[in-house]
């Protein structure tokens, strides 16, 4: 199943939709928040039409499972440029995840790039590995990565004890699978898809629940390939903040997130 079939929503009544969470896109056997986030930015996007997603933040409150959701979206305001929306995702009577997004209309700001942080170096696609499901029922890696092409490079695949001393830091490339192309939704999957960071600084390795992400989509695509670059700079009393930032081949920044997170117990 390609992404945007696992992310499709249905509209069900006046700002109202319904979706459904599927198997295999967990970690820990919690589905992946990354995902959760496409859907119900894929129900914000039916209510911006001609827009493109440029922003989307969310507050997790209960971890989602398989199964039916349903979605409901408010217009906060529609300008001549940006339309602003908040929306909630509703499982077995659960409010999963409050969200805030941005659509813009297309081309709309200048045509000026800088970047004052070049693209990080990240070995070529065929010298990272690859990571597939565990199957001897390890957490890592999780299920989730059977659905996309998720490659870390060697070093950034040690982790737990032996990482003891290393910089909390990820580097890898990131696609969907058959050929399909990243859109914004893609992009915001891709934020949340590689493990934690602090895995590679000797940091316990366990679920290590998003508490709020905000992620900005800076060229809605479509890219065929990311590269990634995940870290972390600082840990207090176990709270943790977490920047991803996806470029593309030509080293042109395409997305970025910021997500606050609770390390795992050890």
């Amino acid at each position: 199943m390609k992404f945007a079939e696992a992310t499709a929503v249905e509209k069900v009544g006046d700002g109202s939709y319904a979706g459904e969470v599927h198997p295999n896109w967990d970690i820990a056997g919690i589905t992946n928040g990354g995902y959760l986030i496409a859907i119900l930015a894929r129900a914000m996007g039916e209510e911006a039409p001609g827009r493109e997603l440029k922003s989307v933040s969310a507050r997790f409150l209960n971890p989602g499972f398989p199964g039916p959701v349903t979605m409901e979206v408010e217009t906060l305001k529609e300008g001549k440029g940006t339309t602003t929306l908040q929306g909630q995702l509703f499982q077995g009577g659960k409010t999963l995840f409050t969200a805030h997004a941005t659509y813009s209309v297309p081309g709309m700001g200048s045509e000026i790039d800088a970047s004052f942080r070049p693209a990080p170096e990240v070995r070529p696609p065929e010298e990272c590995p690859r990571l597939v499901p565990a199957l001897d029922g390890s957490m890592l890696p999780p299920p989730f990565t059977a659905n996309v092409d998720l490659m870390m490079e060697p070093e950034s695949l040690v982790m737990g004890p032996a990482a003891q001393g290393r910089a909390p830091d990820i580097k890898g490339w990131f696609r969907l699978l058959d050929g399909e192309l990243l859109d914004p939704y893609g992009l915001v999957l891709a934020t949340d898809a590689f493990p934690p960071a602090v895995f590679t600084a000797g940091f316990p390795l366990g679920w290590t629940p998003t508490v709020d992400i905000s992620i900005y989509i800076r060229d809605p695509g479509p890219h065929e390939i990311v590269k990634a670059h995940v870290h972390t700079r600082h840990v207090t009393n176990g709270w943790l903040e977490e920047d991803v930032e996806l470029w593309d081949t030509a080293g042109r920044l395409v997305a970025q997130s910021r997500q606050l997170a609770l390390l795992a117990k050890g």
